[in-house]
Formats: structure tokens, C-alpha cells, sequence
């Protein structure tokens, strides 16, 4: 299997960067890409963007470290997956043991596997996988929010949601306390799609679905003319014949 795997990172007007990707072995974390970058990839991999969290001091080094533990782990499974991120949590919370002026430092999280012809998609949090379907976007994970769970139980009108204030406050993440053991994760095969973005909630939420389809450096032109309230960070996954 060959992909094509461009990504990009920009802190918008935030003071830091509080994003990560993975892509594959490398760990990145910058202030601000000045345009998207791009490789090609052979065989299986793993991708994901991390976002940490607001509001909490260290969501920079809660991101780097729960991708950093994926890249050790290297997951190919559902089990690998949730292992990895209790072991990410884990790390947190000693973390912050070790510094308690971090305490309850901690992360949202996406990404996808591909091996063997298989792909896996996961998140905790508010960052998502898109399936790209010509010059459309189609959600593959569900949000661990208020205002995803008023959607679901049929209170708030998904269009609305977008714009919601309650879709930034998460009902699950990867937190270091040990008040925050448990957490909620979505995982699920998918099959059928020759295209993915995976990105932080700073992506999706200035963006429409139809421009998440765009290329990617479109969709960065797009980004800094109508984002920059938040970190802005996507992976754009391309598999090639």
C-alpha cells in the first residue's frame, strides 16, 4: 500500500501551540507551519492529532506525550489502541505527580490505523476523522461533548452543534488525575475510502465538510483567512494505487 500523507500545524492566535501529529514514527509539534507539507509513505501506518487541553497548564506536553506513547506502542489493533492510551494516561498522571503545578494536564485525541488492508478509526475527545468522498467530508467519529450528546438524544440540531458553545466542553479526554481513571473512546473499522483527514477541533470547526474535501493547501489558505481563534492542526491521508 502507497499513501500520500501531507500535514500542517499553526497555533492561530493561541500564545502556544498546544497541538501534536503523529505521523507514522515522527512526533511534530511547531508554533506555526508556513505551508502544508508532504511525503510519500509505503505499507501500513499510524496517524493521529492531539490537542491539549485549554485552560490547563501542559496541554503542549500532554499531546507530545500521549503521541510519543503511541509511537513506542505502535498499535494495529482495537486492544493495541485502548492499551495505548491507558499507558498515555498512565504517564500523565505520574507526570503530574512529579510536577503538580501540571496537575490535570491532559489531551483530546484522533487518528487511524492502516494495516493489512484494514482501517481503523479512533477519538477521544474533540478531534475527528473525515472520510473524503469526492467533494465531501463524512464524519467517522463522534465527539465527547455536551453539545454531541444533546445531538444524539435529539435536543440540539447538528447544524447548530457546530456553533454551540457546549462543543468545547468534553465529557471525556485524556486527563492525569487520578480523579479522571476512566475515559470514553470511539473506535470503529471503516472501509470504502481512498482519502482521510484527521484534525484537531480548531480545523473542523472553521471549516465546512465540503471545504475539508478541498487539497490540502486549499484548506490551509481557507484556515488563515477564516480560523486562527484556535490551534489549527490536520493530517490528509491519500492512498494510491
Amino acid at each position: 500500500m502507497r499513501l500520500k500523507v501531507c500535514y500542517y500545524t499553526n497555533k492561530g492566535f493561541r500564545q502556544d501551540n498546544e497541538d501534536a501529529l503523529l505521523i507514522d514514527i515522527v512526533v511534530l509539534q511547531e508554533e506555526f507551519m508556513e505551508k502544508v507539507e508532504c511525503l510519500k509513505h509505503e505499507g501500513s501506518g499510524l496517524f493521529a492529532v492531539a490537542d491539549g487541553l485549554g485552560g490547563h497548564r501542559g496541554g503542549e506536553l500532554a499531546s507530545r506525550i500521549l503521541l510519543e506513547t503511541f509511537r513506542e506502542k505502535k498499535p494495529q489493533r482495537e486492544e493495541d489502541i485502548l492499551n495505548a492510551l491507558k499507558v498515555a494516561r498512565d504517564r500523565l498522571e505520574h507526570f503530574a505527580k512529579e510536577h503538580p503545578a501540571y496537575s490535570g494536564l491532559g489531551t483530546a485525541v484522533a487518528g487511524l490505523v492502516l494495516v493489512e488492508g484494514k482501517t481503523i478509526v479512533f477519538n477521544v475527545g474533540d478531534c475527528r476523522v473525515y472520510g473524503i468522498e469526492k467533494d465531501r467530508a463524512v464524519r467517522l467519529t463522534e465527539d465527547h461533548t455536551e453539545a454531541e450528546d444533546l445531538v444524539r438524544a435529539g435536543f440540539l440540531d447538528p447544524i447548530r452543534a457546530k456553533h454551540d458553545p457546549r462543543r468545547n466542553y468534553l465529557t471525556s479526554a485524556i486527563i492525569g488525575d487520578s480523579e479522571f481513571i476512566n475515559f470514553e473512546v470511539f473506535m470503529k473499522d471503516v472501509y470504502g475510502y481512498r482519502r482521510y483527514i484527521v484534525c484537531s477541533d480548531g480545523v473542523w470547526e472553521a471549516l465546512e465538510d465540503e471545504e475539508l474535501s478541498l487539497p490540502p493547501q486549499v484548506m490551509v489558505e481557507l484556515l488563515l483567512e477564516k480560523g486562527g481563534s484556535d490551534n489549527m492542526s490536520f493530517i490528509d491521508i491519500s492512498l494510491e494505487e
